[in-house]
């Protein structure tokens, strides 16, 4: 019997090395993907609308990410250039329905040529005046309620609620600068006979009406009846730099601005050699069913709660008020089976504001079960924070933390300390601590 060597087998033809060879890839990877989870956490940022929450994602941005591009600060300017000239067209608005008196109306007034100077403004033209930033820019991102207008109307008029309004993919939709002008018209009618005014010319009217004429600033003291924007007096107080069209934001500019948020954001964070994600979701009822692709593998929950906001009423719905669709919010998400072992950072947003109303607004006006003391800053604040948490049907923690995102210093201190936590929690959770 005769003995024959063995040839080696060609690998390239064995099906059972190539099997052997692939789930050795696919291990591997899978090995990799394991210890890269360990250092990567996925934050969701949520909130209602305007409570501040892409104001916490800037921060993070200016402490993690270098800061703001010159284009950025060059279109924020440009943004806030539109809503102050809004702004201050909708306290015109506003003190004739409220039936406050404007010394810009008194015969023979002085500032009755600086009141004609708004009425005439058009915001996006003033943009295109030589301005660096692009209209095409303010076009897509300036903030537009024009479906809420149309939705109220519609709700005075029937008395039920426009539900289409609260349905995904509307394109009906109008600047707020449309909606207040044909307001404006109705009241002033001879704002038809339009002038030319320079950016310069208008910011200056927009100063003179906010520093001298003393209905304007009464009206903005029952701005918590109206919709508007928050930092439209620190707008008015800073408008003339505005006016230059080149000018570049400051981050203060930049966290004092807002632009609406639509669908999801996602920013990528490197703290300490470790991978944050955070997800930024628009926070209008609109906006809300596009979280539900976001729920899986979520490490925490960042929930912004804008405590100034319990006298004011939503943009969506002026029948309801803001706090009240906070609880609401915080409350199917703290107890949502998506949820339900996910630890939540409650921020309690917006203090600075929440100090100067509560002297003038008394909360148990609007919350009767209210039982501290009146117009007490710490007891209110006490208030929020134990009805929050009573929320809670879980045994997940919540962690509250006060905070004025607008502050850069004291953002750098609870941000760190939010990290620090996440990061602890999560190693412990693995072992490895």
């Amino acid at each position: 019997m005769g003995c024959t060597a063995s040839v080696p087998s060609n690998e390239e033809d064995d099906p059972f090395l190539q099997d052997k060879h692939i789930n050795d890839q696919i291990e591997q990877s899978l090995r990799m993907t394991k210890g890269n989870d360990r250092n990567e956490f996925k934050l969701f940022l949520l909130g209602t609308g305007e409570s501040g929450k892409s104001t916490v994602l800037k921060q993070m941005k200016l402490l993690h990410k270098g800061g703001f591009t010159s284009q950025e600060r060059v279109q924020y300017a440009q943004v806030i250039w539109c809503d102050l000239i809004q702004s201050m067209k909708i306290l015109l608005v506003q003190s004739s329905r409220l039936g406050i008196a404007l010394d810009s109306d008194t015969e023979g007034s002085p500032l009755a040529p600086f009141k004609q100077a708004v009425l005439n403004a058009n915001a996006l033209q003033l943009v295109n005046m030589g301005a660096a930033g692009s209209s095409d820019y303010l076009s897509d991102y300036v903030i537009k309620y024009g479906e809420r207008n149309r939705a109220k109307s519609r709700l005075n008029e029937t008395g039920a609620p426009d539900n289409a309004f609260l349905k995904e993919g509307s394109n009906e939709q109008d600047s707020t600068e449309t909606v207040v002008n044909e307001e404006l018209m109705e009241i002033y009618p001879m704002s038809e006979q339009k002038q030319i005014y320079t950016r310069h010319e208008v910011a200056e009217a927009v100063s003179k009406l906010w520093s001298l004429d003393s209905g304007i600033k009464k009206c903005f003291e029952k701005s918590h009846e109206f919709q508007l924007e928050s930092s439209a007096s620190y707008y008015f107080d800073n408008c003339m730099k505005f006016a230059d069209p080149n000018y570049k934001c400051s981050d203060l500019d930049i966290l004092k601005g807002r632009i609406k948020t639509s669908g999801i954001t996602e920013t990528d964070f490197m703290v300490n050699l470790f991978k944050f994600k955070i997800l930024d979701a628009g926070g209008q009822r609109s906006e809300r069913k596009k979280w539900i692709h976001c729920f899986e593998n979520i490490t925490a929950i960042m929930f912004v709660l804008a405590v100034s906001e319990y006298d004011q009423t939503l943009f969506e719905d002026e029948r309801v008020n803001r706090m009240h669709e906070s609880i609401v919010l915080f409350n199917a998400l703290c107890n949502s089976k998506w949820f339900i072992n996910t630890p939540f950072i409650l921020f309690l947003n917006k203090i600075d504001i929440f100090e100067q109303k509560i002297a003038r607004s008394p909360l148990k006006k609007y919350f009767p079960d209210y039982d501290g003391k009146p117009n007490d800053v710490e007891d209110a604040l006490k208030f929020f924070e134990t009805n929050f948490l009573k929320l809670n049907k879980t045994n997940k923690p919540i962690y509250v933390h006060r905070t004025c995102a607008t502050d850069t210093k004291s953002m750098k201190f609870v941000l760190s300390a939010v990290t620090d936590l996440i990061v602890q929690r999560n190693l412990k959770n693995s072992g490895i601590l």
